[in-house]
Formats: structure tokens, C-alpha cells, sequence
């Protein structure tokens, strides 16, 4: 069984992040259609319905950086850069937000998760998945290798 190349895909947010491409949500998701997994982008800087040059140059620097690291074992073309309005984009960015305590016996919770969540719904932001894998929000110094 195939599954996300974890490690893989967070070397490569990383290396872009790094290079100043902004990434509100990352993560790889399996459509229940096809049988290889996705690395979903969503990033502020693009809007794939209104600006066609942005999120050409946005593929245009994915590819550059996998040409350069070709050992992260990702396919170019298993990248997808969505806009932060885009239903899965949003569904998955609300997954890995910190839940805030409510009530007279609620402790809050002073660090968020840093792990990758797993999601295992059917559906994310109406589109059928077989799963889903969501990193957690980029920091400086955090090890990819610990994603792995």
C-alpha cells in the first residue's frame, strides 16, 4: 500500500517557506478516486481563480526546488497549490487549529499539538477523501526529520 511521503513533504514546506512562499495549511490527502496521494498547499500569496501568473510562479518554484532535491522522493506533479479560500484548505486549517477550553473546569492548553494530524473523515470540505495527513503550522527550528 502507497502511502504520503511524509518526510518528503515537509522537507520540501521547509525549503519554500524558507525561499518566502507563505503556506497557511500543507497536507496530503488521497482522493477517494485516485490511488496516489496529493501534497496540498494552500498559501495566502495566490489565488487560483483570480491570478494565473502567481500560481504559475508558485508551481514554477515547487518544481525548482524538487529538481534540486530530487532524494525527497517527491513527484512534482503529486503538488497542488490551492488558494486559503479553497473548502479544503479551510476544512483542514480548522483541524489543526488550537481548540480553546470552555467551561468552570477547563485547563487551557499552553502548546498546540506539533505532530502531523491524521484525519480519517470521508469527506474534506465536500471532497471525498480515502484520508488525509495535516501538518502542523511551520515554525523556525523545527527538525523535518522528527515528521518522519
Amino acid at each position: 500500500m502507497v502511502i504520503a511521503n511524509l518526510a518528503g513533504g515537509w522537507r520540501l514546506i521547509d525549503a519554500l517557506i524558507g525561499r518566502g512562499f507563505q503556506i497557511e495549511v500543507a497536507f496530503w490527502a488521497r482522493l477517494s478516486d485516485e490511488e496516489k496521494w496529493i501534497l496540498y498547499l494552500a498559501s495566502p500569496q495566490v489565488d487560483p481563480m483570480v491570478d494565473n501568473d502567481r500560481l504559475k510562479d508558485s508551481y514554477r518554484l515547487i518544481h525548482d526546488v524538487l529538481r534540486d532535491s530530487p532524494q525527497w522522493g517527491i513527484d512534482p506533479f503529486a503538488v497542488i497549490v490551492l488558494g486559503v479560500e479553497n473548502p479544503m484548505a479551510k476544512v483542514a486549517a480548522d483541524l489543526i487549529k488550537p481548540k480553546v477550553a470552555t467551561g468552570p473546569f477547563a485547563v487551557p492548553n499552553p502548546k498546540p499539538y506539533r505532530g502531523i494530524t491524521r484525519f480519517g473523515g470521508r469527506s474534506l470540505g465536500g471532497i471525498r477523501v480515502d484520508g488525509a495527513y495535516i501538518y502542523p503550522p511551520w515554525e523556525p527550528g523545527i527538525n523535518p526529520d522528527a515528521f518522519g
